[in-house]
């Protein structure tokens, strides 16, 4: 079998049997980012991607806890892409896997996490506010 490049190999695994990591690692990432929006709007934080950008010191620190925060999807993310590459390309080739899980789990799992915050703000102004 012949080698394919890293980009046909990511595009590759987006059909058949990649299908389902389509809805999975999104969803998974969604409703982390539900849950810890909500956590942050109710703590009085601004929402996560405004505090990554416009914080003066700590955006390493920020950006890590994030991380952390997502870790297990992230975790399963990975997982579930190297087992679906070594299911269709018989090897595993993980920087791969590792942009996979950042497009279909942190970068939903930010935007969820920081628009649930304002949503949350909005329709509880004094529950955010008081802690």
């Amino acid at each position: 079998m012949a080698d394919i490049g890293f980009w046909e190999g990511l595009v590759s695994g987006l059909s058949g049997k990649g299908q389902f990591r389509l809805i999975l690692q999104p969803a998974m990432a969604l409703i982390l980012g539900v849950r810890l929006g909500i956590a942050d709007a109710k703590e009085g934080k601004a929402p996560f991607l405004f505090r990554l950008f416009t914080t003066r010191h700590g955006h390493w620190e920020l950006f890590k806890r994030s991380l952390s925060d997502a870790a297990l999807p992230l975790l399963l993310a990975l997982v579930m892409d190297g087992i679906l590459q070594y299911l269709t390309l018989h090897h595993v080739r993980p920087l791969q896997a590792v942009v996979v899980g950042a497009l279909l789990v942190w970068l939903p799992f930010t935007i969820t996490r920081g628009l649930t915050n304002r949503i949350w703000k909005h329709a509880h102004p004094r529950s955010a506010s008081s802690g």
